[in-house]
């Protein structure tokens, strides 16, 4: 009866990792709007899962290429007023730098600054999207220049050196958090080993936890520890990403 009782606990701690492993941005927002939308065709559920899956992988990629477009946008357009072009000439041969699909998110800004107006209402607009936090400052840069008379290539050129910091800390940060996500499924899966070993070595590990009261104390006092530490894992984890929320 051990074997069995084993593979359920397997089975349990496992699924309790998958619970444990933390939702990016995209997940959390596709799952709210499948709560605000109307429930799907019973056929087409598992399709529309499997969709919100691939989905949330491909908008958290598309997140950090934009995230690197609007860096790419302000060196470029720091570059052009460098050079003597006009502000509104120089964001649109920025925009026309960038993929197509990020460059169509600026055409608005495009065309009120080639227009003579504030480009800083559309630019906001587009920093709505995932990734394109950084478009926010921009339009401060541009707003603060055209009023007060400054040179705009300088500002722009510091904006996007600060961007690109910015980026690289996300990215070191993504790789340090490796650890305590592998910390939790250590936490998940050790007690399984454990038992497992205990039961090779000719024990019978279940029979004392669920068979005297020291064992369920143990047992109790143990699983209790286990959930401590993989809730304090993810508390860290989120708590990195909720500091980083804002960008």
């Amino acid at each position: 009866m051990e074997l069995p009782a084993l593979v359920a606990l397997l089975a349990g701690l496992t699924g309790l990792a998958a619970l444990c492993a933390l939702p990016g941005r995209a997940e959390v927002r596709l799952r709210a709007l499948r709560r605000a939308s109307a429930g799907p065709a019973p056929g087409r559920s598992a399709l529309r899962e499997r969709l919100a899956h691939r989905l949330a992988a491909v908008s958290g990629r598309s997140e950090r290429r934009r995230r690197a477009a609007v860096i790419e946008l302000c060196r470029v357009l720091a570059a052009e007023l460098h050079a003597g072009r006009a502000p509104g000439d120089a964001l649109a041969a920025a925009a026309a730098e960038l993929p197509p699909a990020v460059g169509g998110e600026l055409a608005d800004a495009v065309a009120a600054a080639r227009g003579g107006d504030d480009p800083g209402p559309a630019l906001r607009r587009a920093a709505r999207q995932p990734g394109a936090a950084g478009l926010g400052p921009l339009a401060a840069c541009w707003h603060v220049a055209s009023g007060a008379g400054g040179g705009l290539a300088a500002v722009v050129a510091r904006l996007a050196d600060t961007l690109a910091e910015d980026a690289a800390l996300r990215s070191e940060l993504s790789a340090q958090l490796a650890g305590p996500r592998t910390t939790s499924l250590v936490l998940a899966v050790l007690p399984v080993v454990g038992l497992l070993m205990a039961s090779a070595l000719g024990g019978r590990p279940l029979a004392f936890l669920l068979g005297t009261p020291a064992g369920l104390l143990c047992l109790t006092g143990g699983v209790a520890l286990d959930l401590l530490g993989l809730w304090w894992t993810h508390r860290m984890v989120r708590t990195v990403h909720a500091v980083l929320e804002p960008g």
